[in-house]
């Protein structure tokens, strides 16, 4: 009677692990694997002082201590230049006033002639040069900013759908108004930084 004998390749505990071809491991080999894995935990948010407006990155203006304390924002808010209430033309005349009365100063006192006679004189005639050129300055950027007025077409809505009023001085007659303004102010405060230098009786 022939003999059977066992034809098949003795079975080890690796080439059972990994099935030949297909590259499967047990569920026990990839619990091993998985555990064997670093583990690193995510580091904490540190609280910074200083971040963007709003958390929006995009806007490009930072909130500080400095530029988000009430009192800052007080200060800011009543500059003519965001006071909406008031016309354009008083904002330019207001800023006009002090920008013209001070700019005399560095002339009289730092210019060619702080030594002759006529230094009061040379120098208030330098600041109302300055003035006239600023002036030309911000007609030229008033025309250059606001070609295209789109008063009536866009206007900015609350969630609520109520328009909210548009600031007169973006616009270009609104700046117009602001140019002109800045112009008789600035040469007034020249004029009476003028009769101030004539007629203080300590002024040297």
């Amino acid at each position: 009677m022939p003999m059977l004998t066992n034809t098949r390749a003795p079975v080890s505990s690796r080439s059972f692990g990994r099935i030949s071809g297909l590259g499967l491991r047990p569920a026990a080999a990839r619990t091993a694997v998985r555990r064997a894995a670093p583990v690193r935990a995510a580091a904490d948010e540190k609280s910074t002082v200083i971040q963007p407006l709003n958390g929006d990155p995009f806007i490009g203006m930072l909130e500080t201590p400095i530029t988000s304390t009430p009192a800052v924002a007080y200060f800011l808010s009543n500059l003519p230049a965001y006071r909406v209430a008031v016309s354009p033309l008083l904002r330019g005349t207001e800023v006009g006033l002090a920008h013209g009365f001070f700019l005399t100063g560095p002339f009289i006192k730092l210019g060619p002639l702080r030594a002759t006679e006529f230094a009061e004189l040379a120098g208030c005639l330098s600041g109302a040069g300055v003035v006239l050129i600023l002036s030309l300055c911000l007609t030229v950027y008033g025309m250059a900013s606001f070609q295209l007025d789109t008063d009536g077409v866009t206007e900015t809505k609350t969630l609520s759908g109520r328009a909210i009023a548009k600031d007169p001085l973006q616009s270009s007659e609104g700046f117009a108004q602001f140019a002109a303004g800045w112009t008789v102010g600035g040469l007034s405060g020249v004029i009476f930084s003028y009769i101030l230098t004539q007629t203080l009786p300590y002024y040297s």
